[in-house]
């Protein structure tokens, strides 16, 4: 070989090459750890680009405006003058209520918006048929003309010419609206939009004092916004609106969106590691394939330098081939969700060439990167240790591969994983949780390290206390985990990790699922009643007594405030410095109730209830939801007053609650004494016991006599919530399945590391005596062993993320679900290991002789 020859690029290349190709088939798992994880890191990556893009394209259009104000009642004119003098205005009035098709079957919760001329300020609306909108709400032979959703019309069975029924008025349906630039985001759940001329709200007789009606101001400006709110705050400092700016919604979403993001590339990247466990094991075992072949080039004049450059370059080759057929998937999974979701997220202006290469090449090529960089930093050590093998061994028989890397090699590596960890937490939307990710992971690695050492003592300590004392099975199980080349740590760090992913996942899931499924359905009243008046409160109950007379109907009085001062001080003073949270708490609404045997079972965090009523010319003992109180830094004692109806409500704060996440069905911030609100209750809330069967007639019944009365079936809102969570719980189920499988493979690169040297070992014993039939039980012990560990390890860990989830997310009890988490954990785990030991139990039929000879 001459020298000049194995020191050109191209020769390295092509003996890479050619060296990978004759025995390309042992890292097929090389290859398919590293494609399962940069799927799942593309995939990932890809949606949240293009709806990052879609949301955040013009969050003017999505806002309505510039800044938004929100009121309970028209703005005087003179903040209406003095708006108009910096910008241009638009009001869309809002109000929620129950909508019917022409047969009057099939009840639909919607948002009824009344826009003015100037809407929208910004984005357009879309309509089918493509007319303007005042000709389309216009009133035609007597009947008003109404848009609505097209999944509003799909519910309702209904389409362009059908009657449709808003409160006392029947509507003609004159078009669909396809697109509306400031739809909000959770539509689909509270309600669907449906569009009315201004002059025909008093046709639908919804509106009467008391009724709840958003006047949503839109302002377009272009004035610089910090000094458009600066000037807005002094003319009028004692505004009681809610004030949002576009940049403040854009941040909103841009967080809340970073950080659902960053927890899925976070998992994304936890299986792309447990890829390279697989990928650090299948080099291993490639290289000591390899280790002949490394000697003999070494033997015949190859320089350390080329040969060190071509098994770095069959690596990037690999890592290189892996990263574009990873990405390749992972972007065609982004674009088929995408096609599902339909036009809920349209990558806008996705064919001009700077869009395709933000939103798909820039992903496909980070996914290259990560994929070559993950493939370097867990197949460098063993390429070091292989690399190190004296060549001497040939003359021996045999050459092994160095103990330790050299020094030179080892700093390479921690300098390469270093710089891997830098790229990923400034990859990712949000740094910060990407850093707690990583100190979370540090110290899951020092506990599980700690816990490797401590089996590994423990194992090694009952060996020579006497527990395998004339048990040669045990002996054997006992010396193959504490050995230094035990698979332990390798079994441990990737299934224990996969199934720490699963166990969360399953105790997520299931605590949903039987939430809706059990706890709600027994819980939760068959209709629940909004918007009902103080004088509607006995003939509602009369008129469904009369329909079932096995009903019962609860009713609680719901006042609606605003929050004024906090312990004798403004609440402008109090929050003078922090000018954002002072709008906000200034534009709050308080939604105030009395406790009535506290049917909605709130669960106190501090202080007691109290039996007494309110005291006259005193402030009222006043409960407030835990969320509204540690904002603003409220506790026990504190004196806190509300203004209602321009009266106000002094309350003493006695005691501070929490709701109960998903069976909550008011959500109140604040309960008083009984009597404190008398003379301010316009309005009430309430809930019907009775069968479903009833409960459709009880619904049919208060839309023909009582319409403004808004309803909610709860088996409607069980199967929205159930339809939402089974699409959830698929997608859990697909990420925690691809971590799973990438588990698999590393367990079963760990078994084709260890099953030559397990037949070796289990031959030699054969032929010096031992039984077939005690090796295997051996073998199955040590299993057994590992598998009790995965699961213990997975179910505590799991349970750990799960649990805590539950409860301050939502509000749900999970802890008596720990046993399905063991369950699953420990089923999947003895799977996995039992299906990595049979081919070795299968091996150990053949002759000792030929293996011990291949060996």
């Amino acid at each position: 070989m001459k020298p000049s020859a194995s020191r050109k690029p191209a020769w390295m290349l092509r003996f890479a090459i050619a060296d990978l190709r004759s025995r390309i088939s042992a890292l097929r798992v090389f290859l398919a750890c590293l494609i399962l994880g940069v799927t799942l890191v593309a995939a990932t990556a890809s949606l949240y680009r293009v709806i990052e893009q879609s949301l955040l394209a013009d969050t003017r259009a999505l806002l309505g405006g510039d800044v938004e104000l929100e009121a309970s009642e028209a703005l005087p004119p003179e903040v209406r003058d003095w708006i108009e003098a910096t910008g241009r205005l638009s009001l869309v009035r809002e109000f929620d209520t129950i909508v019917s098709g022409s047969d009057g079957e099939g009840f639909f919760r919607a948002e009824i918006l009344v826009p003015d001329d100037a809407y929208p300020l910004y984005g357009e609306l879309e309509l089918s048929p493509n007319q303007s909108r005042q000709q389309l709400t216009a009133k035609n032979n007597g009947q008003w003309g109404a848009l609505i959703d097209p999944l509003l019309a799909e519910r309702l069975g209904q389409g362009v010419g059908d009657d449709i029924q808003i409160g006392a008025a029947i509507f003609r349906i004159t078009g669909l609206i396809q697109a509306q630039p400031d739809r909000s985001l959770n539509a689909n759940w509270r309600g669907l939009p449906v569009i009315i001329a201004s002059e025909a709200v008093d046709a639908t007789g919804l509106i009467r004092p008391g009724s709840r009606v958003d006047y949503e101001y839109r302002i377009q400006t272009n004035r610089n916004l910090e000094d458009w709110l600066q000037a807005f705050e002094q003319a009028f400092p004692d505004a009681r609106w809610e004030i949002t700016t576009f940049a403040e919604r854009s941040e909103r979403i841009s967080e809340r969106l970073d950080q659902i993001a960053t927890a899925l590339i976070l998992i994304a990247f936890t299986t792309l590691f447990i890829g390279g466990l697989g990928v650090a094991n299948s080099i291993h075992a490639y290289l000591d394939e390899k280790l002949g072949t490394i000697a003999t080039l070494q033997t015949l004049g190859l320089r350390r330098k080329p040969l060190v450059c071509i098994y770095l370059l069959q690596i990037g080759i690999l890592g290189t081939l892996a990263g574009l057929i990873g990405g390749g998937i992972g972007l065609g999974l982004s674009s088929v969700a995408l096609h599902v979701a339909g036009d809920a997220f349209t990558a806008g202006g996705s064919a001009g060439a700077a869009n395709v290469l933000s939103l798909w090449v820039i992903p496909l090529l980070l996914s290259w990167v990560f994929a070559v960089l993950t493939a370097y930093v867990f197949a460098l050590p063993a390429l070091a240790r292989a690399l190190a093998a004296p060549p001497a061994g040939l003359f021996r028989g045999q050459v092994e591969a160095a103990p330790n890397e050299p020094r030179s090699w080892r700093r390479a590596s921690y300098g390469l994983l270093a710089f891997y960890i830098t790229a990923t937490l400034l990859w990712l939307p949000s740094p910060h949780l990407g850093f707690l990710f990583l100190l979370a992971v540090m110290v899951l690695w020092a506990l599980l390290e700690g816990l490797i050492k401590g089996l590994r003592k423990g194992a090694k300590a009952l060996e020579t206390a006497g527990f395998a004392d004339g048990k040669f099975t045990r002996r054997l199980a006992l010396a193959n985990l504490h050995r230094p080349d035990s698979p332990l740590r390798a079994t441990l760090l990737s299934l224990g990790t996969a199934l720490t992913l699963v166990v969360a996942c399953t105790l997520m899931v299931t605590t949903l699922l039987r939430a809706l499924e059990t706890t709600i359905p027994e819980q939760a009243p068959a209709l629940i009643l909004y918007e009902v008046f103080p004088d509607q409160r006995q003939p509602l109950r009369t008129g469904l007594a009369q329909l079932d007379s096995t009903s019962q109907t609860e009713l609680l009085p719901l006042v609606r405030s605003r929050l004024s001062t906090i312990n004798q001080q403004p609440i402008a003073r109090v929050l003078a410095d922090d000018a954002d949270a002072r709008r906000e708490a200034m534009g709050d609404e308080y939604k105030l109730s009395y406790l009535s045997g506290n049917p909605e079972g709130l669960e106190l965090v501090e202080g007691n209830w109290w039996t007494e009523p309110a005291p006259r010319g005193q402030p009222a003992f006043m409960a407030m939801e835990d969320r509204e109180a540690y904002q603003l830094g409220l506790g026990i004692g504190d004196q806190v007053t509300f203004t209602a109806q321009d009266k106000t409500i002094t309350a003493e704060i006695r005691a501070i609650y929490r709701q109960k996440g998903l069976q909550t069905r008011f959500w109140f911030e604040g309960i008083l004494q009984d009597g404190a609100l008398d003379g301010l209750i316009s309005l009430n809330v309430g809930a019907v016991y009775q069968s479903d069967e009833a409960a459709k007639q009880s619904q049919r019944w208060l839309a023909q006599n009582l319409p403004n009365v808004i309803t909610l079936r709860t088996a409607d809102w069980l199967a929205t919530a159930g339809n939402l969570l089974n699409k959830a719980a698929a997608g859990l189920a697909a990420v925690a399945s691809v971590s799973l499988l990438a588990s698999l493979l590393v367990l079963s690169s760990v078994v084709s590391v260890s099953r030559r040297r397990q037949l070796y070992e289990a031959n030699l014993l054969h032929c010096l005596g031992a039984r077939h039939e005690t090796i295997r039980t051996s073998l199955l012990l040590e299993t057994c062993l590992l598998t009790l560990l995965a699961t213990v390890f997975a179910t505590g860990l799991g349970a750990l993320i799960a649990l805590p989830l539950a409860d301050q997310v939502l509000k749900l009890p999970a802890a008596d679900l720990w046993w399905l988490g063991m369950l699953v954990a420990g089923t999947v785990s003895a799977l996995a290991l039992l299906g990595g030991l049979l081919p070795t139990l299968k091996a150990m039929r053949l002759n000792p002789a030929v293996l011990l000879r291949e060996g």
